[in-house]
């Protein structure tokens, strides 16, 4: 691939990767604003537990469908689409039986649980909710294999579908009086449906799938694809458990600790920040195919340039959105969750700052990946479980709810200092440069955060909002003052070929406006 074709396809994904999260983000936020209305603190902690021991039984189907994402762009890239259909229709069958497995348990347990965590409805709730553990491989593997040979738009359509869907959902049964057993039924009805329409994709894509000629024998065989499976998704599989078990034990664990309607304040700062996050993690994840091309066909050099300037430019876009979360919290809250929710203000604040870190660190997740390096991942999620529930000793005596919140950033920040002191060991080119701009952009957030929290406190709303978002304003010119954001970034943005008018538009005005703080705040210099 090019440097254009390179560019293109990141731009292509990135962009139905962001229509498919901002649906998301959008119906999302009317989704949870319906919904915490609807229900209130303690009935959301209630499904917030439900979703939790359902998320964790969901890890027990594995997440082979990892191998899809990585392998699919390099059999395209060697022309072996038929060993990529065995693959996917081998991942599946894997997380289907395992997900069959896994919810059996779920179901036994559910009495034992409702006991345990005083909450009656988690008996009724739980064996419902098993379908979608056992849903799980129908979605995932066919997003995976759509992603990995980068039918971006596929994935986008079904997903905005899905999301409409969903919100619809809950403001039917809001409005017809209906309860958690109601919202358990719809969301495994939708989770299904999902799952059956997103396969049908790939399935009538590759229905005609050959391998060439030379390719040889074994490779296409299932033991041997098996073995490829396994040997790569374990290690990943490893970190998923660490990713996924932290997030929900601690909620886990802060519903033994702390009453439900507490819970429901901690569940909500999280998943309002896991919302954004999802946006702009679009542009990380639209690494993958690119990055696994270019090691595919060896290019190393090319491999380290479009990684380098990819790194930089998403550190800036964590930050920003790390800055917007944590400078508007309040308004943030009131809109989405309303005055019910505003105790949470001070846990949204602090779980703001976790993507500064943890959307940083995804394009070297992305990198490790797309090197065969599967086990660095693993070892990275492991510094993060370690490091936020090392915590928890330390914080939740002295701090309560809010030393949760305090816990989850120290193991984002443990988890991206490491990946980026790997990284410049594995990957010494351009190590002192990546290190600079990490801490440039820290540099740039950490005034903003200090004042903006007097603003708030200070001034009256109109006042502090004003102000505010003046310093939002002033830390993009930093971005710019600092060469975070360069003319050359700007020059091959526009030079990225848009077939659709609205899109070049768009695009033009962006590039416009950035071009002209470029030449002011970098006069004598383009790249």
């Amino acid at each position: 691939m090019k440097g254009r074709e390179i560019a293109h396809s990141v731009t292509r994904g990135a962009f139905y990767l962001a229509i498919e999260k901002a649906s998301g983000l959008l119906s999302g936020m009317a989704y949870f604003a319906l919904l915490l209305r609807w229900l209130g603190p303690t009935k959301y902690g209630i499904m917030t537990l439900a979703l939790s021991f359902a998320s964790l039984a969901t890890m027990a189907t594995g997440n082979f469908e990892m191998f899809l994402e990585r392998y699919a762009a390099e059999f395209v890239a060697h022309g072996r689409l038929r060993t990529l259909r065995r693959a996917h229709y081998l991942v599946l069958a894997i997380k289907l039986g395992l997900g069959l497995l896994a919810s059996v348990p779920v179901v036994f347990a559910a009495p034992f649980l409702a006991r345990q965590f005083d909450a009656p409805e988690l008996a009724t709730l739980l064996p419902v909710l098993t379908v979608l553990v056992v849903c799980d491989g129908f979605s995932t593997t066919s997003r995976a294999t759509l992603f990995g040979i980068q039918q971006f738009r596929w994935v986008s359509l079904l997903a905005v579908l899905f999301h409409v869907a969903k919100t619809l959902l809950v403001g039917a049964l809001w409005a017809s009086r209906q309860g958690l057993m109601a919202l358990a039924v719809g969301m495994a009805a939708l989770t299904a449906l999902q799952g059956l329409a997103l396969s049908a994709v790939p399935a009538w894509m590759l229905r005609q799938a050959r391998d060439p000629e030379e390719a040889g024998a074994a490779d296409g065989k299932r033991g041997p694809l098996m073995h490829s499976v396994f040997a790569y998704c374990m290690p990943l599989l490893g970190a998923r458990v660490t990713f996924v078990s932290g997030q929900n034990l601690s909620k886990i664990i802060l519903g033994k600790l702390f009453t439900t309607t507490e819970l429901g304040y901690f569940s909500f700062a999280f998943q309002t920040v896991e919302r954004f996050v999802e946006l702009v993690h679009t542009l990380p994840t639209s690494l993958l195919p690119s990055l696994t091309h270019l090691v595919a066909l060896e290019e190393r050099e090319r491999l380290h340039r479009v990684f380098d300037q990819a790194l930089r430019l998403i550190q800036v876009a964590a930050c920003t959105l790390s800055l917007g979360l944590f400078v508007f919290a309040s308004e943030i809250t009131l809109l989405v969750g309303s005055r019910l929710f505003e105790p949470a203000v001070p846990l949204l604040r602090i779980l703001a700052l976790v993507p500064i870190a943890r959307t940083a660190q995804q394009p070297l997740t992305m990198l490790f990946q797309a090197m065969r390096e599967p086990a660095r991942v693993l070892w990275l999620a492991l510094v993060k479980f370690g490091a936020e529930f090392g915590s928890y000793f330390v914080l939740l005596p002295a701090l309560g709810l809010a030393g949760a919140a305090w816990a989850n950033l120290a193991g984002a920040v443990a988890s991206y200092v490491a990946a980026l002191v790997l990284l410049a060991r594995i990957v010494p080119e351009g190590a002192r440069a990546r290190a600079r701009s990490a801490a440039i952009a820290a540099g740039l957030a950490l005034p903003v955060l200090v004042v903006s929290s007097s603003i708030a406190v200070r001034l009256p709303a109109p006042w502090s909002i004003a102000l505010r978002l003046a310093m939002l304003l002033t830390t993009v010119w930093g971005v710019f003052a600092f060469g975070l954001v360069n003319r050359s970034d700007l020059e091959k943005l526009s030079a990225i070929p848009l077939t659709v008018r609205w899109m070049r538009l768009i695009r033009d005005a962006v590039v416009a406006a950035a071009g002209r703080l470029a030449r002011a705040t970098q006069p004598g210099r383009a790249g």
